[in-house]
C-alpha cells in the first residue's frame, strides 16, 4: 500500500455507496444517503494513493449517545491495518467528545467481534438483548 492518507471530513455519496456495495447489504437510495451522512457526528475515508479503501462514521446526539457506524474497508486491504486506523480515529473523538457515562454502542457481524474486543467493546449480556427494526417500503 503507498501513499496512506486519512481524510476527517463528511463521506461522499459515491464513496459511501462504494463501500456498502462490498458488503451485501439493502441498496439505499443516493438522496437518502446523503440526508443521513450529512448528520453524522464524525466520519473518517482512508485513501491508498487517490483510492477510497475503508471508512467509518459515528452518529448519535452527541451527548449521552454514539454509535459508530459503518466501519468498512475493501476486501483487498482488509487485515493489513486500514480497519484499526479508521477505529483509532473514532476512538480519539470518543475521547474528545463523550462524557461521563456516555454510551458508546456498534453492531458487528459475527465474524469481527474479536477486532472490536481489542477496543474495549464488550458483548451485551444475554439479560440486556440488543434488538432493531428495519423499514421495507415497496416502491
Amino acid at each position: 500500500m503507498n501513499n496512506i492518507t486519512i481524510e476527517k471530513r463528511k463521506l461522499k455519496v459515491p464513496e459511501y455507496q462504494l463501500f456498502r456495495d462490498t458488503t451485501g447489504w439493502d441498496f439505499i437510495d443516493d438522496k437518502v444517503v446523503e440526508k443521513a451522512l450529512e448528520k453524522d457526528l464524525f466520519s473518517i475515508c482512508v485513501f491508498s494513493d487517490d483510492k477510497p479503501i475503508g471508512m467509518g462514521r459515528i452518529i448519535g446526539d452527541g451527548a449521552i449517545y454514539f454509535y459508530i457506524q459503518d466501519v468498512i474497508v475493501l476486501p483487498e486491504y482488509k487485515n493489513k491495518g486500514i480497519g484499526k486506523l479508521i477505529m483509532n480515529q473514532i476512538e480519539k473523538f470518543i475521547a474528545k467528545t463523550a462524557n461521563n457515562n456516555s454510551f458508546i454502542g456498534l453492531m458487528a457481524a459475527a465474524n469481527v467481534k474479536e477486532f472490536y474486543y481489542k477496543f474495549g467493546y464488550l458483548e451485551r449480556p444475554d439479560d440486556r438483548p440488543g434488538m432493531y427494526k428495519t423499514i421495507k417500503n415497496s416502491y
